[in-house]
């Protein structure tokens, strides 16, 4: 789908048939580890700042009182969302695109954190895939955990500059994330200094490769120490109560951790705790 023309009925069906199709193929499709590519993916179709908010007509409130996020998926935003007038509107729009991305992630997380807790399963991919010793189940329990969609979405939110980013709009990075390898696809910024900003396959591949690096990187071994602390003292991890162990995320980090609390605060992001996908 292109260009910005208003749909008519019969292009609005069209396109209410087109995310019927795309929620049933992501819903089929088992994703393996992070993958990144030097150009978008036709995969998932790219919308139109018109098209998305149209198409993307659901409730916030509803899954906010539900806990449930339908199985809708935009692959990538070639539209400026800037030129969408009201800010308020702006910001839904982001939302309803990011949230059934967060929870399927975060979905997907719980299913291996399952397995972790059954003694009884085979977990070499998982050890590899969080960069553990095989046999520490400890520090996998540790790493193999949620990431809370008030804290995902804030920090999309203020990485990708609401959507409307370079990196985010060409390279379906969401959250800043560099690569200092060469060979990996990626944009240069215009002041880099030995990196790029990775580029994804899509939305999805962006915020899963934020979660495991969260989950993983050394420089965020406080952020899982305190998650762990808040599962086992509160029984619910808050987007809040972690966003002071993030600092490194950030080159501001004596601000980083306001602002994110500010943003999820104005924006009543909290509501979204523990929000799973439909059918789920």
């Amino acid at each position: 789908m292109g260009g910005t023309r208003s749909l008519d009925r019969r292009g609005w069906t069209a396109l209410a048939m087109t995310l019927a199709l795309i929620a049933a193929m992501v819903a089929a499709v088992r994703f393996g580890p992070v993958d990144v590519v030097e150009t978008a993916s036709a995969r998932l179709p790219a919308l139109t700042a018109k098209d998305i908010h149209e198409g993307l007509d659901y409730s916030l409130a509803t899954v906010a009182e539900t806990k449930r996020a339908p199985r809708l998926f935009i692959g990538r935003i070639e539209a400026d969302l800037e030129r969408i007038p009201a800010v308020a509107e702006k910001k839904g729009v982001f939302f309803r695109i990011m949230l059934p991305i967060v929870a399927a992630e975060n979905d997907a997380i719980r299913a291996e954190r399952a397995r972790v807790e059954d003694s009884g399963d085979d977990l070499k991919d998982l050890y590899r895939k969080y960069e553990v010793e095989p046999g520490d189940r400890e520090t996998l329990l540790r790493r193999v955990d949620i990431v809370p969609a008030s804290l995902a979405l804030a920090q999309a939110a203020i990485e990708s500059g609401w959507g409307a980013s370079r990196f985010a709009r060409q390279a379906n990075n969401f959250f800043g994330m560099r690569t200092y390898d060469k060979d990996t696809p990626g944009i240069r910024p215009k002041e880099a200094d030995g990196f790029k900003v990775t580029a994804f396959r899509d939305i999805r591949h962006s915020v899963r490769a934020y979660m495991l690096n969260l989950n993983t990187h050394d420089a965020y071994a406080k952020f899982r120490r305190e998650r762990k602390r808040h599962r086992h003292t509160d029984g619910s991890i808050s987007g809040l109560g972690l966003t002071g162990f993030l600092t490194s995320y950030s080159e501001i980090p004596e601000k980083y951790a306001q602002h994110l609390r500010q943003l999820i605060n104005a924006n009543r992001l909290q509501r979204f705790e523990g929000v799973r996908l439909e059918g789920g």
